[in-house]
């Protein structure tokens, strides 16, 4: 048996002037990530499983210590409407469109308490799960996404006080409210756009964890929750036509002087369906409109107002998917 005897590499090594070297990578050789959106999603699909996981592991914690329990989920929105009603069901620039308000009100503070919670929780899903997002290499946008799910399980539980809001005032749910479950996923659209998107802007801007707060504080005074939507004009003039007089009514002001009142309105030019703006921007405006149109007051869908703000949901969505898909990269590094 003989042994083969390899000869040693010989490396060679050449000398380049250092002023050759260039202070750049050139434009052509810069890393570009690219954002294969239909193949994050099936994987993503591949490991829902995952974010079911989570989600149980997030809701077992949130109440193991607590005394009362599960019972937080229903007392904490109970207590959101003890306050409106003391501060704003005797404002009457806000008005309930005929409805008792706690009934009125309570419906939006639902929708409104699955939005703020997975917007505000969402949000810093990827700082408070820092451990896992290291060392485990499954899609991590379930983290934003298993948080929605605990706060659809809290709401899911919220509707329980509702339940005993329609039995105390004598009501029930119109047969038009099974529309409700298609406009609340318009409303979980929206939410996990902007979730994921947020979620991927904290990691790499700390300062937004202080900016959510307020955020979530300002956006229940934007939001139709404790006014109604119809406070927002859906047919303003805005140029072109001309005026016409219908009417003149006279009477006395309170300092008894004759005031004459000219009714009149714009025949023709541009106008403009604000309603409709503003439910593109806020998908949720529409969606809490039309929870209290279709199952407290029995009537059919604006399907208008429904298809923008389905618009405006599958808008947020894509872009906060692009946002988060396109951040994740150095989710790992700076986290």
């Amino acid at each position: 048996m003989t042994a083969t005897v390899t000869a040693p590499v010989q490396r060679q090594f050449a000398l380049h002037d250092p002023s050759t070297v260039p202070a750049e990578p050139p434009s052509d050789s810069w890393y570009h990530h690219r954002v294969p959106l239909v193949d994050s999603v099936r994987n993503l699909w591949r490991h829902r499983e995952i974010i079911y996981t989570l989600a149980e592991r997030d809701f077992r914690a949130q109440y193991k210590q607590a005394t009362l329990g599960l019972m937080w989920a229903v007392l904490s929105p109970v207590a959101t409407l003890a306050i409106f009603i003391v501060v704003f069901s005797r404002v009457k620039s806000f008005g309930s469109e005929g409805l008792p308000y706690p009934l009125y009100a309570f419906v939006g503070i639902l929708c409104w308490s699955f939005f703020s919670s997975a917007f505000g929780n969402g949000g810093q899903s990827l700082l408070n799960n820092k451990a896992l997002l290291a060392k485990t290499q499954f899609p991590r946008e379930c983290f934003p996404l298993e948080t929605m799910g605990v706060s659809g399980l809290n709401t899911i539980l919220s509707w329980i006080p509702l339940a005993i809001l329609f039995v105390v005032f004598d009501r029930a749910p119109r047969i038009t409210g099974l529309f409700v479950p298609a406009l609340m996923l318009i409303e979980v659209i929206f939410a996990a756009g902007i979730t994921m998107a947020v979620a991927s802007l904290v990691i790499g801007m700390r300062d937004l964890v202080q900016v959510l707060p307020i955020a979530t504080s300002l956006g229940l005074f934007a939001t139709p929750v404790i006014w109604p939507f119809s406070k927002i004009p859906d047919h303003v003039h805005v140029g072109g036509g001309h005026q016409v007089i219908t009417g003149i009514t006279h009477k006395i002001n309170k300092h008894g002087h004759a005031i004459s009142i000219v009714h009149s309105h714009w025949v023709g030019g541009f106008y403009i369906n604000f309603q409709m703006i503003y439910g593109f921007i806020n998908p949720l405006g529409p969606v809490i409109d039309q929870a209290r149109w279709t199952m407290l007051l029995g009537n059919t869908p604006e399907w208008n107002l429904v298809a923008v703000a389905a618009a405006g949901a599958l808008l947020y969505l894509y872009f906060g998917y692009r946002i988060f898909k396109r951040l994740e990269v150095n989710f790992a590094d700076i986290a």
